[in-house]
């Protein structure tokens, strides 16, 4: 799901400041197991708009054992509603001297309570299940975008997933932080943050956009850097997806 710019929405909603205030610091103070690098959902939706697109990541963390982790997100959606989009993925990673291998398949799933000019919110729901095993999880949170001043956005997300059928069942919770600048509209500059317990990462990006004909070329690219000696060293992360 790459859509980050603002729809128009039939109703308008405020949110006082403190509020929004706490509900952006809560990743900076949550703690969670592990933090993968993963893009940041937008809630907005627009009813009939399909994407497809890809999503990946990789890990340079010398002296890690998962140094060089390579992962990347095959993605199809659809905005069924103004208020609900459904996407399916699949989802592979590349250890070092080894191929590229599926992993899992992935639902995804948004519904939207609100959209206009200033802000957003919604929910995500993911459903996965592992390619060659047993193993599923189930991922939930809250989105919220706030429009700041002329040319500001903040985009947060706060998801607890659980997994099922292995040893290590647990519940984790991780935060992600986008503020972007917002001018010019193809090109925009942002700083990112990744949290979880004993992995928090900041780190630049670049989101750009070309019209091409009816259909939207969206792309984005950073590199987050860890923050604590039990950080991932750097992650380098892009998204490539096309809108139709």
């Amino acid at each position: 799901m790459f859509r980050t710019t603002n729809n128009v929405g039939v109703h308008r909603h405020t949110v006082p400041a403190s509020q929004i205030f706490l509900f952006l610091l809560w990743p900076f103070t949550v703690e969670a197991e592990e933090l993968a690098v993963d893009e940041i959902f937008s809630p907005r939706i627009t009813a009939g708009d399909l994407e497809i697109g890809v999503v990946g990541a990789f890990l340079d963390s010398q002296g890690s054992e998962d140094d060089n982790l390579r992962f990347e997100q095959w993605e199809i959606g659809y905005g069924i509603t103004d208020r609900f989009s459904a996407e399916l993925n699949f989802n592979a990673n590349k250890s070092p001297g080894s191929a590229y291998s599926l992993k899992e398949y992935e639902i995804e799933l948004v519904g939207n309570f609100f959209q206009d000019h200033e802000s957003a919110a919604g929910l995500l729901l993911e459903l996965s299940k592992e390619h060659r095993g047993t193993g599923s999880e189930i991922e939930i949170g809250p989105l919220y975008e706030r429009q700041l001043a002329d040319h500001y956005r903040i985009l947060t997300n706060v998801l607890v997933s659980r997994s099922f059928g292995e040893d290590d069942e647990q519940l984790e919770l991780t935060g992600s932080v986008q503020a972007a600048y917002t001018k010019p509209e193809t090109f925009q500059l942002a700083l990112e943050y990744y949290g979880a317990r004993n992995n928090h990462l900041l780190g630049p990006a670049i989101l750009a956009e070309f019209r091409m004909g009816s259909s939207l070329l969206e792309l984005q690219a950073g590199v987050v850097f860890g923050l604590s000696p039990e950080s991932d060293d750097v992650i380098y992360r892009w998204e490539l997806g096309m809108e139709m």
